[in-house]
């Protein structure tokens, strides 16, 4: 009969203390609220030429990379895990034109949209202090776009459903593609030194 007990209150109260106290302390997040708006409001659109991807001509290289992140920390049904995370997707773009490389970067997209993206010409929406670092553009540290737009035409693929859709990215989606980055996805060194700098 103790041991139920313990067992139960392990489960039931100590558990979930720890976990709050794990996320809270030890989780990766940076705190956005202060930022996000202004970052988000201060873009401009590039035209990007994305080039036809060749696999073939990259061995063990892949059209689109990705990254998970763990939002939350969080058991579920007596121990297993039932944490939340996030699928941060991106491809690295030279464009010619500029002689910049850009990374576009959609979080939890989980489409056709990458297929559209292949050998177009687009606008990628980027922000205005990223475009203008001349630490920023290169293979290491490419500029962020979190939304792109066809240039002179919608972004149409053909769905699973075999049913024509526009990929043009979403005030919603660019939003929340901004709001995941800034707040998992960018290191704390990265963030402190950008918005917390002199602050």
């Amino acid at each position: 009969m103790g041991g139920f007990i313990g067992y139960t209150i392990g489960a039931v109260i100590l558990l979930p203390l720890l976990l709050v106290g794990y996320n809270y302390f030890f989780l990766h997040k940076n705190n956005v609220n202060k930022y996000i708006k202004e970052y988000s409001h201060n873009t401009t659109d590039v035209v990007l030429n994305v080039p036809y991807f060749n696999k073939s001509a990259l061995p063990g290289d892949d059209l689109v990379k990705h990254k998970i992140y763990t939002t939350s920390l969080a058991s579920k049904n007596m121990g297993r895990d039932g944490s939340q995370k996030t699928v941060m997707r991106y491809r690295i773009v030279f464009d010619r034109e500029s002689k910049k490389y850009f990374q576009v970067t959609m979080f939890d997209l989980f489409n056709d949209f990458w297929g559209t993206l292949d050998d177009n010409k687009v606008y990628g929406k980027v922000n205005k202090e990223d475009l203008n670092d001349p630490n920023l553009g290169n293979k290491e540290k490419p500029i962020l776009v979190f939304s792109v737009k066809g240039f002179d035409k919608p972004m149409v693929g053909i769905n699973m459903n075999r049913d024509s859709v526009d990929y043009t990215t979403s005030q919603k989606q660019y939003e929340y593609n901004v709001l995941m980055y800034l707040t998992y996805a960018m290191s704390k060194e990265e963030f402190k030194e950008r918005f917390e700098k002199g602050k």
